[in-house]
C-alpha cells in the first residue's frame, strides 16, 4: 500500500507541472508598449536659445579735469544731448586770473628770448647764458598753455550724442577733478549680450540667422547679428556673445531689457539629437535601446553624447545613424532582447501620424 502511495505522488507533480509548462506557453503575458522615435535625416532640425540682456553701446561718467563751484548744470536725468552740447560748467574766474598772469609772463620772456637769441647768434654772448633765457622762455611757454587748457576745461561737453542716465551733484556745488558729474549712454546701436557654452560656439559661428524675443516689449523674431565672440571664458566658464540690434525709434527696446536669442540650425556632421529620455546609464556607461523592427526587440547600445540642447533634447556623436529607430520613453525598465510593441512618435511634418 506503501509502495503503490510512492508511485502515485511522483506521478502527480510530473503531471502537474507538465500541465502547468502548457497553461504557460499558452498565456505568454501582456506584450510592452514601448514608445519611439525614428531618427530621420530631415527632422533634425534643432534650435539654441540664449537668454541675455539688452544693453548700451557706452556709458560713460563725464567729469572735469579741473575743479571748482558749479555755475551751470542746465541737463537733467533722461535728457537727450548732442555731441559737443554744454554738459556743466565751472567758475572760471580764477582760472581767468592764473590765464592773463600766465601770459603776460610769456609775452615777456618771448620779447627777451627773441633779443637774446640775435645776440647769440651774433656770438655777442655766451652759450649758457642763452640757454638760460631759453629755459626760462619754455617753461613760461609751458605754464601759458596750461593756464589756457585749464580755463577751456570750466565747461564740460557730451563727447557723443546720448541720454543722461544719471546726475551725481547739484548745481553750485563745488566739485573736484576728476569727480563724476553725469553718466551719458548712448543707445543708438543697442547690445544683446549673452553666455554660450564652448560646444557652441561652433554653431554660432556658423549661424545665419539670429532672432530677438523680448516680452515685455511684445518684440517676437526680430533679426539680429552677431557682434563678436570673447576670446576667453568668464569665471562662469561661459562666453561672452554680443549681438547687435540697430535702435529702432519704432520700437520700444531700452538697456537693461532681458531679451532671448534662437537660433535654428540643421544637424550636418555635428551628431544627432535624440529625446533625453532616450538615455540611460549603466556601469558609468552611457545607452539607448534599438528597436528592431523585424523581432520586435530592443538591443542597447552605447552612445556619446556631445551636448544637451534646448526643448528636452540631447546631441549624440556616437553610436547612432539616420533612419534607426530608438525607444524614447521608459527605457530604465526594459531588457536586453526584450520584446516590445512600438507606439510611434509623429513627426512635426506627419501629424497625426498619418503618413
Amino acid at each position: 500500500m506503501n509502495f503503490m502511495k510512492s508511485i502515485r505522488v511522483p506521478a502527480l507533480i510530473i503531471f502537474l507541472a507538465f500541465g502547468c509548462k502548457k497553461e504557460a506557453q499558452k498565456a505568454p503575458g501582456p506584450v510592452k508598449y514601448v514608445k519611439v522615435h525614428r531618427i530621420v535625416e530631415g527632422n533634425e532640425k534643432s534650435k539654441m536659445v540664449f537668454n541675455g540682456r539688452i544693453m548700451e553701446k557706452s556709458n560713460v561718467d563725464l567729469s572735469f579735469r579741473v575743479g571748482g563751484p558749479l555755475v551751470k548744470l542746465p541737463v537733467k536725468q533722461g535728457d537727450y544731448v548732442a555731441a559737443g552740447s554744454l554738459i556743466a560748467a565751472i567758475d572760471k574766474r580764477d582760472y581767468k586770473v592764473q590765464l592773463e598772469s600766465s601770459e603776460a609772463q610769456y609775452k615777456q620772456l618771448r620779447g627777451e628770448f627773441e633779443r637774446y637769441k640775435e645776440l647769440f647768434e651774433a656770438k655777442k654772448i655766451p652759450a649758457n647764458t642763452y640757454e638760460k633765457v631759453e629755459a626760462g622762455y619754455l617753461l613760461a611757454k609751458s605754464g601759458f598753455e596750461n593756464a589756457q587748457h585749464q580755463y577751456n576745461d570750466t565747461k564740460l561737453t557730451s563727447p557723443t550724442s546720448g541720454y543722461i542716465f544719471k546726475k551725481y551733484v547739484e548745481n553750485y556745488q563745488t566739485v573736484g577733478p576728476g569727480q563724476p558729474i553725469v553718466s551719458i549712454i548712448d543707445n543708438s546701436v543697442l547690445e544683446v549680450v549673452v553666455h554660450a557654452a564652448e560646444n557652441q560656439l561652433a554653431e554660432i559661428n556658423a549661424g545665419k540667422e539670429f532672432l530677438l524675443n523680448i516680452s515685455s516689449a511684445n518684440l517676437a523674431g526680430v533679426p539680429v547679428s552677431v557682434m563678436n565672440i570673447a576670446e576667453k571664458a568668464g569665471d562662469n566658464g561661459l562666453y561672452e556673445v554680443k549681438f547687435r540690434l540697430p535702435n529702432d525709434q519704432k520700437i520700444a527696446v531700452y538697456p537693461g531689457m532681458t531679451a532671448e536669442i534662437s537660433m535654428h540650425y540643421r544637424q550636418t556632421g555635428h551628431g544627432i539629437t535624440i529625446p533625453a529620455n532616450a538615455v540611460f546609464n549603466r556601469n558609468n556607461l552611457t545607452y539607448v535601446w534599438i528597436y528592431s523592427q523585424t523581432g520586435q526587440k530592443v538591443n542597447k547600445r552605447q552612445v556619446r553624447i556631445s551636448s544637451i540642447e534646448t526643448g528636452g533634447k540631447i546631441r549624440i556623436t556616437e553610436g547612432l545613424k539616420f533612419g534607426e529607430t530608438i525607444v524614447a520613453a521608459g527605457v530604465h525598465y526594459l531588457r536586453e532582447n526584450q520584446k516590445v510593441q512600438p507606439v510611434i512618435e509623429p513627426s512635426e511634418t506627419n501629424v497625426g501620424g498619418l503618413l
